[in-house]
């Protein structure tokens, strides 16, 4: 709740659960929302770029290529390693 919520929110949960006095329901509620709030801009980053074609479809390209350079590099570690080198 500390990285998501304000100061005030979270002191007066805190009171509450120092008191004895804390209502479960009501801190998930409050957490459920401060969190909501907290991704929004995660969210619509993300919606732009699903808006965005072509930008996804760069980003898609790079991540393939990023990862099949990597499995190669994977597969070649693993070849060597189990003295299976063909070519």
């Amino acid at each position: 709740m500390s990285l998501v919520s304000d100061e005030s929110t979270v002191n007066k949960f805190t009171e509450d659960f120092n008191k004895a006095s804390i209502r479960y329901g009501d801190m998930k509620k409050q957490l459920a929302e401060d969190m909501v709030k907290f991704i929004a801009p995660i969210r619509q980053k993300a919606n732009a770029i699903r808006k965005d074609e072509p930008l996804l479809n760069k980003i898609m390209k790079e991540g393939a290529e990023r990862s099949r350079e990597s499995a190669n590099q994977t597969i070649e570690a693993t070849r060597k390693a189990i003295g299976l080198k063909y070519f």
